[in-house]
Order: C-alpha cells, then sequence, then structure tokens
C-alpha cells in the first residue's frame, strides 16, 4: 500500500470512528441520560467476568490511562452507575462494581446502541461484510496490543 493510500485509509478510518462515535453518544444521551464513555465504562464492567475491577483493569479494557481511567471512575460513580467497594486484596485500592441502576442502564442503553449502529451500518454492509470487518478489526488490535 502507498504512503499517500494509508495516510487515507487511516484518515477515513479516524473519522468514520468520530463520526459513529458522536452518533451512538446523541443517541445514548437522548434515550438514557448516559453517554457513550459512561456506557463503555458500564460495558467494560460487565464484560470482566468479575463482581468488580480495579482502575488499571478498567483502563486497559477501554485502552485509555489510568489518569482518564479514574476520571471517567469518577463521573460514573458520581451518576450512581457505579460504586466503589474496598479492594479485599490491598486495603489502600477500591474496585468499581455496577449498581442495579447501572445494570437498568447497562440493559436499556445496549438496545439503543445496537439499534443506533444497525440504523447506521446495515443499510450499508451485509452481514459478512459486517463480520470480516469485525475480524480484521479484531485482528488488528489483538496484534497492536500484542
Amino acid at each position: 500500500m502507498r504512503a499517500v493510500t494509508r495516510l487515507r485509509w487511516f484518515s477515513d478510518l479516524v473519522r468514520l470512528e468520530i463520526i459513529v462515535w458522536d452518533r451512538v453518544d446523541a443517541r445514548l444521551r437522548a434515550d438514557h441520560g448516559v453517554s457513550m464513555a459512561q456506557f463503555e465504562a458500564l460495558h467494560a464492567v460487565a464484560e470482566s467476568g468479575r463482581d468488580a475491577v480495579r482502575v488499571g483493569d478498567l483502563a486497559q479494557a477501554l485502552a485509555i490511562t489510568v489518569g482518564g481511567a479514574s476520571k471517567l471512575a469518577d463521573r460514573v460513580v458520581a451518576a450512581g452507575l457505579l460504586r466503589r467497594e474496598p479492594d479485599p486484596g490491598d486495603r489502600r485500592a477500591s474496585r468499581l462494581a455496577l449498581t442495579a441502576d447501572g445494570r437498568a442502564a447497562l440493559r436499556a442503553a445496549t438496545v439503543s446502541y445496537e439499534k443506533c449502529l444497525a440504523d447506521l451500518l446495515d443499510p450499508v454492509l451485509t452481514g459478512a461484510e459486517r463480520e470480516a470487518m469485525r475480524a480484521v478489526v479484531s485482528r488488528l488490535l489483538a496484534a497492536i496490543r500484542a
């Protein structure tokens, strides 16, 4: 791939991510009063397979800094969707767990999230194209993280 083509491909990819993020964020805010960042935090905690996660785990799951994850966690805790609880393995640390309101918000917002993505992607991509795109993005993330 020529450098100009890589530049254009990456530029388009970034703009696509921004547009999709903004559209989904607007839908989540309008329908549930939850931002996309808050939704991502709730989803990461829920998908962890544990009752609670440390801020560092959240940062890793979202590919953001620990400082960014801490500020995000503070906002989600303030919204009543996560709670901090003592970390039994480290008395200086706390863990983040979903509240009942957080679980309910995540369930409801997931429906809007899926619907918004379907509205954006389904008219343009076939099921096979969406799956191929998911596979390529997953492979790239895995390779870059390694």
